[in-house]
């Protein structure tokens, strides 16, 4: 693997955290329409008439998307295992930090260097040795 296929490898936890916050944001608003329902539901005057379809739909949906994000938590956990995996083949320490802050925690170069207490273009040189020293493992 070149360096940039490897950095695509390692990305791959962050892609699968982001579609993770994406199905509890769809679970949010899946559950603030049911509750909409509900209200509807409840028999105040001046209401029209309940739709008696509209709940049991409305909590289908819920579970169908908990279940899809069970799959997606499940996916993430194995996916930053690897990516760790992965992390740890690097040699030194500041590299493994370095590729660990990037890849497993999110952060920018930024805000690596700020906590590792380097400037910033010692970070990025830190990642580019680190990913080039990395061996990506075989399930990858």
């Amino acid at each position: 693997m070149d360096y940039k296929e490897k950095v695509e490898w390692l990305g791959r936890y962050q892609a699968s955290v982001s579609c993770q916050h994406m199905l509890e944001e769809e679970i949010e608003v899946l559950r603030s329409d049911a509750e909409r329902v509900t209200a509807c539901m409840s028999g105040m005057p001046g209401r029209s008439g309940p739709n008696a379809d509209r709940l049991p739909r409305a909590v289908e949906r819920i579970e169908e998307a908990q279940k899809r994000l069970e799959q997606q938590l499940e996916s993430c956990m194995e996916t930053r295992a690897e990516i760790m995996c992965g992390i740890m083949t690097v040699r030194d320490r500041p590299g493994q930090e370095v590729l660990r802050r990037r890849y497993v925690m999110g952060q920018n170069f930024s805000e690596i260097a700020e906590a590792m207490g380097v400037v910033q273009r010692r970070a990025y040189q830190l990642h580019r040795t680190a990913v080039e020293g990395m061996a990506v493992p075989k399930r990858a």
